[in-house]
């Protein structure tokens, strides 16, 4: 098992580890047990997350902890009287023979495709990048479980991201915050509402102006129609 010692590398995966107990945390405790404890979606959703979660933490860790294809330190470079390349057991070593070559660094003949990395302070075998968010260079052997932890990762955090504004757009069409969802009891809300157009509750939030405008972060609402919630929101 590796272990890094790099700073960035540290904070980075700590970040990561962070942000998705957040989310985990936000999307059970904050979105599904509130709204739907008693219901069949909501336990649905949970056991979801939590199996993303699951497996990102997983993947996460078989890449980070893990050999990415690291070139054995078994045959060590020295230069021969003649200037020409040997190993350690004095036979000559060619560079140009089926792409192999000669690293400097490590001092040692590695395949085609290897490269050093100047973080691990090693040779990996089809080295493609070393990721801070794994601490670990993505190589040969886990650059399937990185894609893996890209795609996860990408979907947890894309529920999440749909998750929030669903929430909000609902927010929206009820004329009700979520705090106001939490503080009202059962038979408050499940009673109808009367609620103006959706199209008006909209532009009570965005304003009155086009709706590609409501993408520009300005504030189209002038104060002449910013009117008490009594005026828009009947039970």
């Amino acid at each position: 098992m590796l272990l890094r010692k790099d700073p960035c590398g540290i904070v980075c995966v700590t970040l990561t580890y962070a942000m998705l107990m957040h989310c985990l945390y936000v999307i059970l405790f904050v979105m599904i047990i509130p709204l739907f404890n008693d219901n069949f979606y909501g336990t649905v959703n949970g056991v979801i997350i939590c199996t993303l979660v699951f497996l990102a933490i997983l993947s996460h860790g078989r890449a980070a902890y893990f050999d990415p294809g690291f070139v054995p330190l078994t045959r060590k470079l020295t230069d021969s009287p003649n200037g020409k390349i040997t190993d350690s057991n004095n036979s000559l070593l060619k560079p140009n023979e089926e792409g192999w070559t000669a690293c400097n660094r490590c001092e040692i003949y590695r395949p085609a495709r290897a490269h050093h990395c100047r973080i691990c302070k090693r040779c990996v075998r089809r080295l493609d990048h070393h990721c801070p968010w794994v601490n670990n260079c993505v190589g040969e052997f886990n650059q399937n479980i990185h894609s893996v932890v890209i795609c996860v990762e990408a979907c947890l955090f894309g529920i999440f991201v749909l998750t929030v504004f669903a929430d909000q757009v609902q927010s929206i069409i009820t004329d009700r915050s979520l705090i106001d969802t939490l503080k009202l009891d059962q038979n408050a809300q499940m009673a109808p509402q009367i609620l103006p157009p959706k199209r008006i509750l909209f532009r009570k939030v965005f304003g009155s102006g086009p709706m590609i405008c409501w993408l520009c972060p300005c504030d189209f609402k002038k104060p002449s129609q910013i009117t008490a919630s009594v005026d828009m929101y009947h039970v």
